[in-house]
């Protein structure tokens, strides 16, 4: 060789090895990072003792499910070898048995196989009385009257799925998603304890099976995620996610305008025009981003009793330990609610006409009643309404009368978040029934502590309020045991998921037909007769449709988001441009 060539090869070699060094390799070699700002910190992670949102996006990113859903929507396998239907034999022709086939080759992120031990497992941990999960809807009898009853695992990747009857939503059971938080549990971990909900384990797993897994939890700082090693797909594009956890959505903004962040998720639409402007400032860095939803804000009421209900039976369901506000068990004091409350004039003041108003529980969903119109702002209706019930304004402006023998006044607690687009709406909704001789007492609440279980003595599920506020939403099926008798939660049932505390053996009905077909047309017609029950009933006062709204750098790409994967479905594949 040349030695003058010998003598520059050197050079270069030697000049490649300092700027690697230095940090100056080829872009592919540099860490690829992502902070998210939540104002929000999860109370537990792993699904099945929680009712948060933030919870279940971190489980879409480190504790998944045999089944999940792609942007368009459609159920796609993530364990699951494949997606179980009547055409490939894996439903049976009764719809009573479901056969749920594994990868070959699943690990855990500490290397032990995912087998379909670990499905009987979730089943067995879900259906056991001696853990107070959120829901036991479909697990066992305790959730309703349709329920898996055995599981066979005839071998380490097949589960034969046995139901007493047709549970239509079936999949619902072992799948992640934007509102379904249901993953595959590590039986080499958990078998044998009892008491989950107060495990450390159901707080912060230690073994994960999605594409990441949890590093560090600094309570109330941060959180950190790093990739699984063991993942089916391999190892995702980033290197690391760091979760930042903000007192407020605002703080988040001014973090992703400074570019100490590149994701504020669940912002409103009343923001669009704050990250428009950020995009203007920074020069492009900043971008916005709004997907649709079927999730919908709503205000609810407390409409516990003590004395619950009979049944077909005979027997007693649905008792709440404590009464709710009496004048609520009359559906015309709701009507009267409903009417009293402007929620056109808010969505056009508060939103900045970003949304629309509702009229039911399912919108932007093929399931919905378009038949069914918003309730009218009408305060004079209202007012009648409640003079006709026997509720008559008193010399300070606020309305007293008797229910059930005894007296009572309308100065009714309003629970929510302390978001301040809630703040905004609890005022609001204050100023208007106070218009109609309700006085309305505000209490807004960390969103841990609004969101917390029965166990840690949260207002929701133990029934010390009157009426509430937050979003969620019935999808990706139209089923769900939110108002099922079964799921009222009490001391003997706490792990009951029905926060209204509504018991109604014949709605109950309703339910159980919606979820025992698997024809399309039937199950229309049955979820049309339930919107048509809570919208003459005026069960709940729904507020608006709930569209996502985020605020993202531009370096970060994520993928597309749908309404049943929502943002996170496709964590595996999110990259930065730099």
């Amino acid at each position: 060789m040349n030695r003058k060539l010998y003598a520059l090869l050197v050079v270069v070699i030697f000049a490649s090895m300092v700027l690697a060094a230095c940090g100056g390799g080829a872009a592919s070699s540099a860490p690829k990072v992502v902070t998210l700002a939540y104002s929000q910190e999860p109370d537990n992670l792993g699904g099945y003792f929680t009712q948060m949102s933030y919870a279940v996006w971190v489980d879409q990113l480190i504790t998944i499910g045999l089944f999940k859903w792609d942007a368009k929507d459609n159920l796609i396998p993530d364990l699951a070898a494949e997606v179980p239907t009547v055409a490939n034999g894996d439903i049976s022709a009764d719809g009573k048995t479901i056969t749920l086939k594994l990868k070959p080759n699943l690990k855990w992120s500490d290397g032990q196989p995912i087998t379909s031990k670990d499905i009987l497992y979730t089943w067995q941990m879900n259906a056991d009385s001696k853990n107070a999960v959120l829901s036991r809807a479909g697990w066992s009898s305790a959730g309703g009257p349709t329920y898996i009853t055995s599981i066979d695992t005839p071998d380490d990747l097949t589960a034969v799925v046995h139901f007493n009857a047709i549970y239509a939503s079936w999949y619902l059971l072992f799948s992640v998603g934007a509102n379904t938080g249901d993953p595959l549990l590590p039986a080499h971990i958990l078998q044998g304890k009892e008491g989950l909900e107060k495990n450390p384990e159901s707080h912060l797993p230690t073994v994960f099976s999605g594409p990441f897994m949890v590093k560090e939890w600094v309570a109330g700082d941060h959180m950190t995620l790093v990739p699984n090693p063991n993942y089916w797909q391999g190892k995702p594009k980033l290197s690391q996610i760091n979760i930042k956890f903000v007192p407020d959505p605002t703080t988040g903004l001014a973090s992703l305008k400074a570019g100490a962040v590149d994701l504020v998720p669940d912002l409103a639409a009343s923001d669009l025009p704050t990250l428009q402007q950020m995009n203007k400032d920074t020069n492009g860095k900043v971008v916005d981003r709004t997907d649709g939803s079927g999730d919908f804000e709503h205000l609810f009421f407390n409409l516990g009793t003590t004395a619950g209900k009979q049944d077909s039976t005979g027997a007693t369901v649905g008792q709440s330990d404590v009464n709710g506000f009496c004048p609520f068990q009359d559906p015309n004091v709701r009507k009267a609610i409903a009417l009293g409350t402007d929620r056109d004039t808010y969505i056009k003041t508060l939103l900045f006409g970003g949304t629309t108003n509702i009229a039911t529980l399912w919108p932007n969903s093929s399931w919905n009643d378009t038949a069914l119109k918003p309730y009218p702002y009408d305060p004079t209706t209202a007012a009648s309404l409640l003079d006709a019930a026997g509720y008559k304004v008193g010399s300070d402006g606020i309305r007293a009368g008797t229910c059930n023998g005894q007296p009572v006044r309308f100065s009714i607690g309003l629970e929510t978040t302390n978001k301040q687009i809630r703040q905004d709406y609890g005022a609001a909704i204050q100023a208007d029934l106070k218009k109609i001789g309700i006085e309305v007492k505000t209490n807004f609440l960390p969103a841990g502590t609004f969101f917390g279980s029965y166990s840690a003595g949260a207002d929701m599920p133990t029934g010390k309020f009157d009426m509430a506020i937050y979003t969620t939403g019935f999808y990706p099926d139209p089923w769900n045991d939110n108002f099922l008798c079964a799921s009222v939660p009490n001391k003997n049932n706490q792990s009951g998921d029905n926060n209204y505390h509504f018991c109604d053996p014949a709605f109950d009905a309703m339910f159980t037909q919606l979820n025992s077909s698997l024809d399309t047309a039937t199950r229309l017609k049955a979820v049309t007769a339930i919107q048509e029950y809570m919208y003459n009933n005026y069960l709940v006062l729904p507020l608006y449709a709930r569209p996502n709204v985020y605020g993202l750098s531009s370096r970060f790409v994520p993928g597309p988001g749908g309404n049943n994967g929502g943002f996170n479905w496709d964590s595996f594949d999110w990259d930065v441009t730099q």
